[in-house]
């Protein structure tokens, strides 16, 4: 553990010497921070037992976020990727931990077949649409989700343009442009059997709800980073208050239901903060490199993308009441 906190702090200020405004806007400086990130092994916590796997990814999340939300987002992203890898026992299973991993399996969520496929000798032809699949030229490889008879699959295959496999620009956003996020067309798409990661029926993914806190680990790096943005005393000293309040909140919890609302009240908290902090600052708040601009389109980012829909009714509940 103690080379790890050195591995983060030694990546920090690697990380702290690069344009923080071109993390947001430039791939290739995102490539960057993510591959000082991946090198120093801090991406690596699936070696470490569940509990001590939350203390890293706290310091990891509560460090990274104040730099950069997108490259908290790409890591939350091979994270889950190998999280699902640990879970389950495949052939390749040491060679894949070695890869740089995004995902593409959110839509098994939806009650409708986004990506269906044919079973043929060796593996499966897959037809579909995989949709906001971010890192692409960052990752190396991709963990796709698919249907057949009843069942959903997570597959690992490159994440490249080959035959059957198409890369589809997405719209352009205002944050996370770095994120190089693209929609995938797949037209029978081969993919081995030996490369199956897991098959489980049809609702699996949903049912089995991640009791994972990253988001929150990662909504608090932002809030520590608008701590420092945050000119006025008392407005600072109130803000650390009720920030910790949440994190210990968040922390001490282990209920699905409990952590979506603390998910709600941490994004208002923050976005209160930046605003409040924003206004106070004056005129000079609105040019777009400001660091509390940044957060402003980071915190709509990290709770915009991927929502289910129960945490989008808390949102319209926090809102109606």
């Amino acid at each position: 553990m103690n080379d790890y906190n050195e591995n983060l702090e030694y990546a920090i200020n690697e990380i702290e010497k690069l344009d923080s405004d071109k993390l947001d806007y430039k791939v290739k400086t995102l490539k960057k921070a993510f591959d000082i990130t991946y090198e120093n092994e801090l991406l690596a916590l699936y070696d470490y037992d569940s509990k001590v796997q939350d203390e890293l990814k706290l310091k990891l999340f509560s460090s990274l976020t104040q730099y950069s939300g997108s490259l908290s987002f790409l890591v939350i992203q091979i994270l889950a990727a190998n999280s699902i890898m640990n879970k389950n026992k495949f052939k390749k299973r040491k060679k894949y931990f070695n890869k740089k991993c995004g995902i593409a399996i959110n839509h098994l969520r939806s009650k409708e077949t986004k990506v269906v496929a044919r079973k043929c000798q060796g593996g499966y032809k897959l037809n579909g649409i995989l949709t906001w699949a971010s890192g692409y030229k960052i990752f190396d490889t991709l963990l796709i989700g698919f249907h057949y008879e009843c069942h959903e699959y997570e597959v690992l295959t490159k994440f490249e343009e080959s035959e059957g496999f198409r890369i589809v620009d997405t719209p352009k956003t205002f944050v996370g442009q770095s994120l190089n996020t693209v929609n995938i067309e797949l037209h029978n798409y081969f993919v081995k059997d030996e490369d199956i990661i897991s098959s489980n029926k049809i609702g699996n993914y949903t049912k089995n709800k991640s009791l994972s806190k990253t988001i929150h680990y990662s909504l608090y790096g932002l809030g520590k980073g608008v701590l420092n943005h945050i000119e006025d005393v008392d407005l600072q000293k109130v803000s650390k208050k009720r920030l910790e309040k949440q994190k210990i909140a968040f922390l001490e919890s282990n209920d699905g239901t409990q952590l979506d609302k603390l998910r709600v009240e941490l994004f208002n908290l923050i976005q209160k903060m930046i605003t409040t902090a924003m206004i106070y600052n004056g005129g000079k708040s609105i040019l777009r490199q400001r660091q509390l601009q940044r957060y402003y389109r980071e915190l709509i980012m990290f709770n915009s993308n991927g929502l289910n829909s129960k945490i989008k009714e808390l949102f319209i509940e926090d809102f109606l009441k």
